[in-house]
């Protein structure tokens, strides 16, 4: 019972075991089936994991060795810069040592350089020192040379017009030429008298008589200007004046111009267009072109054409006879004066216009802008303006002086006015004194100008030449001398020429350039100095050059 019992009981537990253990034997069997699996995952990432640490292991060893190499190449290159550093100090305490040999040096080098400085200073110093003193030198030299050959050229030119008067022609042609080079060369005066001489007595056509009327020659005119032709070498066409000449004994005389090849004058014709002694002339004037007009002493004007004998004749005052001055306007007006009247007349010379006698004795007359001025012989200036007598002119002389010529200079505005002593004042707009020119011996007869040169004649038979640029130095004059007295002449700018009018009846051409007459002389030099004519006038020292053509 007990065993039915047991078995009853055991039944439902075996059965119950069993199941169980079915239940976990399929349970045990799933995880074992499961965890075999797992197991086999394991090792299968446990195998890779090996064989990743192995790889791991081999590339850490590769890496060690690597890292071993470069420890060993570190220490190498460490070992190597230990050694550049040891290099690159011992390099430093060289360069420092460099550094300041360097230093030294170049402390010493600007010594150096300071003192080359400075010694360069001292020699430029010293060079411009030495440059001054030559250049000193050479001033001195060079004033010296001027003085020594300036002074030659005046001997030389004295010794030529000696030669000139003993008759040896070639050989003062050859001293006045050498002369005037030598002036010309060491900046000698444009117008040195003596060389101006020489030129002027050796030139052939310096000073040339064109011929002579039968009495004084009172006055000299130009009559308009002549013209040459180009010649075959197509150099341009010169001009020149002609002049008109009248003497005291009723003559006319046209003077013509002739021509060189090189343009310059060689000559004059002189025609005598009218003549009649019972007249007697004292003034000319002249329109520049076809006629002039030719006052008497007696107060009658002869209007002459240049061109044909057609004249016409106009009486002034008979009962005065002592006409002198004929003064002619820019509108063509004439003014006669004589010594207590004045006839105002119309540029045909057909009609007196008006007429003023004048108590004061007159001595001279002139035209300043337009304004008619006498010249009294008590030293007083009367102006006109038009007809009407001013109360008084604003020139005034220095002293008590008797004028006996008078000019104005329309191209420089200067006032000319010579006296009776001989003395010549020169005067600036509105009456002020600019010089006063002495030198002549004779009364003024006649003066002109052109720029600041001043022409003179005199009764000391003298033209002077003055020039008047620098008025605060002395003014020495050059003369041209004649063997009569001089009492009229005219300038001729373009040729450089004097027409001058003697008084006794000789007419003048005198050339007034230097340059012109040496030229003219060069042109005739037909040989050279000699070794005694060079020793002689020369001496032995100085510098000889040719003077042949």
């Amino acid at each position: 019972m007990y065993l039915k019992t047991i078995i009853r009981h055991s039944v439902p537990i075996v059965l119950s075991a069993t199941i169980g253990c079915g239940i976990t034997y399929y349970i045990c069997s799933e995880r074992y089936s499961s965890m075999s699996l797992a197991s086999e995952e394991r090792i299968a990432e446990l195998h890779k994991k090996e064989q990743e640490d192995a790889v791991r292991q081999r590339i850490s060893e590769q890496m060690e060795d690597i890292a071993n190499q470069q420890k060993a190449l570190s220490d190498q290159q460490r070992e190597i810069a230990e050694e550049q550093s040891q290099r690159a100090d011992k390099e430093k305490v060289l360069a420092q040592e460099a550094r300041k040999d360097a230093e030294k040096s170049a402390q010493e080098a600007r010594e150096m350089y300071i003192e080359a400085n400075n010694q360069k200073i001292i020699a430029e110093d010293e060079r411009q020192n030495a440059l001054k003193q030559r250049q000193e030198a050479l001033k001195n030299k060079a004033t010296a040379d001027t003085l020594y050959y300036c002074s030659l050229s005046r001997v030389l030119a004295q010794n030529a017009i000696s030669q000139k008067s003993l008759g040896n022609g070639d050989l003062a042609a050859l001293l006045s030429y050498a002369s005037w080079q030598y002036n010309k060369q060491y900046g000698g005066d444009n117008y040195q008298q003596d060389v101006f001489n020489a030129l002027l007595s050796t030139s052939k056509n310096a000073s040339l008589e064109i011929d002579k009327l039968k009495s004084n020659i009172r006055g000299i005119t130009k009559a308009g200007k002549v013209s040459n032709t180009a010649n075959a070498n197509g150099k341009k066409a010169t001009v020149a004046e002609r002049y008109v000449a009248v003497s005291d004994y009723g003559e006319i005389a046209l003077l013509t111009p002739k021509f060189k090849k090189d343009g310059t004058v060689d000559k004059y014709g002189m025609k005598t267009i009218y003549s009649n002694k019972n007249y007697v002339f004292r003034d000319i004037q002249s329109d520049g072109k076809n006629r002039c007009y030719v006052l008497d002493a007696k107060g009658r004007i002869v209007c002459q054409s240049f061109n044909s004998s057609q004249r016409t004749e106009l009486q002034l005052q008979q009962e005065c006879k002592n006409w002198e001055h004929l003064l002619r306007k820019k509108d063509g007006t004439l003014i006669a004066v004589s010594r207590n009247n004045i006839a105002w007349i119309n540029a045909d010379c057909n009609k007196i216009l008006h007429t003023e006698i004048i108590e004061e004795n007159i001595s001279e007359a002139g035209l300043y802008e337009g304004s008619l001025l006498l010249f009294t012989q008590d030293s007083k200036t009367i102006a006109f303006n038009g007809y009407k007598r001013a109360n008084e002119s604003s020139l005034r002389l220095p002293g008590k002086e008797v004028v006996t010529a008078y000019r104005f200079l329309r191209d420089n505005k200067l006032q000319l006015v010579g006296t009776a002593s001989g003395k010549v004042y020169v005067f600036k707009e509105k009456g002020k004194l600019l010089t006063t020119l002495v030198g002549h011996t004779g009364r003024i007869t006649h003066l002109e100008g052109r720029s600041t040169q001043i022409f003179s004649a005199s009764y000391d038979k003298n033209i002077s030449m003055w020039d008047v640029r620098d008025t605060k130095s002395l003014i020495t004059p050059i003369d041209i001398p004649f063997k009569h007295w001089p009492l009229c002449f005219s300038i001729d700018p373009e040729q450089d020429q004097l027409c001058v009018g003697l008084g006794d009846g000789r007419i003048y051409s005198v050339v007034v350039s230097m340059t012109r007459n040496a030229t003219d002389i060069y042109n005739t030099i037909n040989r050279e100095f000699t070794t005694d004519e060079l020793r002689h006038f020369f001496g032995k020292n100085v510098s000889y050059k040719t003077f042949k053509k």
